[in-house]
């Protein structure tokens, strides 16, 4: 990431809820994931009116967004406390540093509030994803994630 470039990672605020409504709807076309503009808006309302259930951090230039990373919480009995979720992490730019500043920014982040541990899931076939986070201090569980409505 060069210097000149003037890039900001901050915390979203609520009036960021646009930009980065469109941030997610291209992140789930890149990732064949479906796009539910409902679901997503009601998913980030809470996490812009402060830090309870998490965070959300963007990249910014010169007034637009062009990246965003959501960090929510946990908590475990095996990890001592709380830990969290990197649950989505999206660069518009890719390639130029920006994804693995906006991720040491996620790690500073969830270790200020707390946190001991980042986890976060890739699809299996996602093998680039994988690259990306092993090369960035990311180690493979043994555990395989399960999941049920509710």
């Amino acid at each position: 990431m060069n210097e000149s470039d003037e890039v900001t990672i901050r915390s979203a605020a609520p009036s960021d809820i646009s930009a980065l409504l469109s941030l997610a709807e291209r992140y789930c076309i890149a990732d064949n994931a479906e796009w539910n503009h409902h679901r997503a808006h009601q998913a980030f309302e809470p996490l812009l009116q402060d830090a309870r259930h998490g965070v959300v951090l963007v990249l910014e230039r010169k007034d637009t967004l062009f990246g965003y990373a959501v960090l929510t919480w946990g908590w475990s009995i095996e990890a001592g406390g709380r830990e969290s979720l990197l649950d989505e992490m999206y660069v518009d730019q890719p390639g130029h540093g920006y994804g693995s500043a906006l991720l040491e920014a996620v790690v500073e982040t969830a270790r200020q509030h707390g946190a001991v541990r980042v986890f976060l899931e890739t699809e299996s076939a996602n093998e680039n994803a994988r690259t990306f986070w092993l090369h960035r201090g990311f180690e493979l569980e043994d555990s395989i994630w399960l999941q049920r409505s509710c």
